[in-house]
């Protein structure tokens, strides 16, 4: 005959083994796809005209999908806009601390510059950064200079979504390249698609 204590001890192994699989399908369901986020790009204009036409930001963007689409971070530019000629030359922290005012919400914000200057190394030119107002660090933007080669854009949103610098030739995240397209490993792609889950859960950016 079973004992009282061996029957209710039958019982749970019998409920545990229901439950379980319940639980792996659980841990085996993919995530939600991450939503379309939003790109709001502003150019400087000098003297009545824009530093960069459409043609040389659509590359810009167009290098930025090709690395980021196929991670499940999808962006999309919902909105274009001219810069102040005043903030078309940044010199200074302060100058790059000023775009905070012109910011759209809930957006990541490019600007287009004519000029970025090193404030690190005055003597040196910079081709884009991602910039935290000194004061108010959870507004950041991207800043792309003029001069910019293609990737600079996708580069910058790389620090925007959590990337340091890399020190493998090509790697998006690096300054050593041959020429070669430049690419993200799957740590970085795991990080990335973090940050931009990270970004919608917390409704720091709204999904288009």
């Amino acid at each position: 005959m079973i004992s009282r204590r061996a029957a209710l001890r039958a019982g749970l192994l019998a409920a545990g083994a229901l439950v379980l699989p319940r639980r792996t399908l659980a841990k085996d369901k993919a995530p939600a796809p991450i939503p379309p986020l939003p790109i709001t790009i502003a150019v400087a204009e000098v003297g009545g005209a824009k530093v960069r036409d459409e043609a040389w930001i659509d590359a810009q963007m167009t290098e930025a999908l090709r690395l980021f689409d196929p991670l499940g971070v999808p962006l999309r530019k919902v909105a274009a806009r001219s810069l102040p000629e005043a903030n078309a030359k940044l010199e200074t922290r302060a100058d790059r601390d000023a775009l905070a005012a012109l910011l759209e919400p809930k957006r990541i914000n490019v600007m287009i510059v004519e000029s970025l200057r090193d404030v690190d190394d005055p003597k040196l030119m910079r081709m884009g950064v991602h910039w935290r107002h000194r004061k108010t660090p959870a507004k950041h933007y991207v800043i792309v200079s003029a001069s910019a080669r293609p990737s600079v854009l996708a580069h910058e949103l790389g620090h925007f979504f959590g990337l340091p610098h890399s020190s493998v030739t090509d790697n998006l995240m690096s300054y050593d390249r041959t020429g070669a397209p430049p690419f993200l490993d799957e740590a970085q792609s795991r990080k990335v698609q973090s940050f931009a889950r990270m970004y919608v859960t917390e409704k720091l950016l709204t999904p288009v």
